[in-house]
């Protein structure tokens, strides 16, 4: 994911993107679609209704690989995440379109915590996301 400089595009922290926002990089990296999904079946299998952070966090807090600090470190990550905007709805790619938004991570690891923004709120209850794009 990047633009024609090779920089990393970044995102707000604590607002839903739209997948029009994010068509762009998702083009340049064709493997980045299918591998957010497989994030989301990841999650899915541990019990969690929604990702509570990008796989690179996830790996980095299990100890696995060099982790040369604590594992709150990268609390500041800018990585995409996939979320539903109705969990209700089953976790099948076929069922995706229109009901998938992305978050940073950071902004993931907030929200599963009970943070809310202003644009933004994880209802745990009725497994829905709250947003405004």
């Amino acid at each position: 994911m990047g633009d024609s400089t090779g920089r990393k595009r970044s995102y707000p922290h604590g607002t839903a993107i739209d997948p029009e926002q994010v068509k762009d990089d998702v083009a340049s990296d064709p493997s980045q679609m299918p591998d957010m999904f497989v994030t989301m079946c990841f999650y899915a299998r541990l019990g969690f209704v929604q990702p509570p952070s990008c796989l690179k966090c996830a790996y980095r807090s299990s100890g696995c690989g060099s982790n040369t600090g604590s594992h709150d470190e990268n609390k500041d990550c800018g990585e995409l995440v996939p979320w539903r905007k109705d969990a209700n709805i089953s976790l099948h790619p076929d069922k995706l379109e229109g009901n998938i938004v992305f978050v940073t991570c950071s902004t993931a690891k907030s929200l599963v915590n009970g943070d809310a923004y202003p644009s933004i709120r994880w209802d745990t209850r009725n497994r829905r996301l709250l947003h405004e794009i």
